[in-house]
């Protein structure tokens, strides 16, 4: 992955550009969610960096950032050599949160997706969450006379489960460059097993439009985890708009199961994303 130097404004809004390369695209010459997401790590690394606050810097002050949830809705995917332009800025706290928002356009300034992330600073001698008034004191925020860069950061609650049919399940292998440099898995990783689960019939047919995943345990290189993909509709990979809702767990030791990762995605047809 690319991007240009980003550059921060004097709202504290920081601008950047990346390139979609072929080996961030499918087999259709189109972005991968996951590229998306990858961006969006990017440009939050990228911010904090300019702003004296990366992980690496934090490691310095016995700290690190974690992404804790992520939504993002999709209006398109772009294709190869396209350029996205990126805009990112912090937002008020919320309780032990930092939220964060990316934006992708065009070059002509259409939405290509917009992205709202929960973070938290948390201390590495302790495990536990640090107040994070003073991280986006380091990091400004936009001017309260900024509307356009002021967002609802509320994400929805999740719901109750209700009854679900399995659809799929799927083993992964946590590989070496599955892990990052808090040394527990990336937060990518969890999202490219959910979609691995998935047959390539359904995914050569649809692509996904929105997702919603919660990051609830850390994970790391040894530990045995299992994917697993609901629905409310048992023909809901056979449909043009499915809603998936999706599982990672970690078998335990003691034989017991850890919840450590939870998504719901939705889906539309490819030409409809494009």
């Amino acid at each position: 992955m690319h991007n240009d130097l980003a550059l921060i404004d004097e709202n504290n809004i920081a601008t950047s550009t990346f390139m979609t390369y072929s080996y961030e695209t499918d087999c259709f010459s189109e972005a991968r969610l996951a590229f998306y997401f990858q961006i969006v790590q990017e440009a939050a690394g990228v911010h904090a960096a300019l702003r004296g606050c990366s992980i690496p810097s934090l490691h310095t002050e016995g700290k690190t950032w974690v992404i804790t949830r992520s939504s993002m809705e999709v209006f398109r995917y772009t294709a190869w050599n396209e350029a996205i332009k990126i805009e990112t800025w912090a937002q008020e706290p919320i309780r032990l949160h930092l939220p964060r928002v990316v934006k992708g356009y065009d070059n002509v300034g259409n939405p290509v997706f917009i992205a709202k992330t929960h973070w938290a600073i948390i201390d590495l001698d302790s495990g536990r969450p640090c107040r994070p008034m003073d991280m986006s004191l380091r990091i400004g925020l936009p001017p309260a006379s900024d509307e356009a860069h002021h967002l609802d950061m509320t994400l929805p609650r999740k719901q109750d489960e209700v009854e679900l049919e399995l659809l799929s399940s799927y083993k992964p292998i946590i590989a070496y460059l599955d892990t990052d440099r808090n040394l527990h898995v990336n937060n990518i990783s969890y999202l490219n097993w959910a979609l691995e689960s998935l047959p390539a019939s359904f995914r050569n047919r649809c692509k996904v439009s929105s997702v919603d995943v919660s990051y609830l345990r850390q994970t790391y290189l040894e530990d045995d985890l299992n994917v697993y993909t609901y629905s409310k509709d048992q023909k809901a990979l056979f449909t043009d708009d499915p809603i998936l809702e999706h599982r990672i767990l970690r078998k335990e030791k003691d034989g017991s199961t850890t919840l450590v990762w939870l998504g719901t995605t939705s889906w539309k047809r490819r030409e409809d994303l494009r």
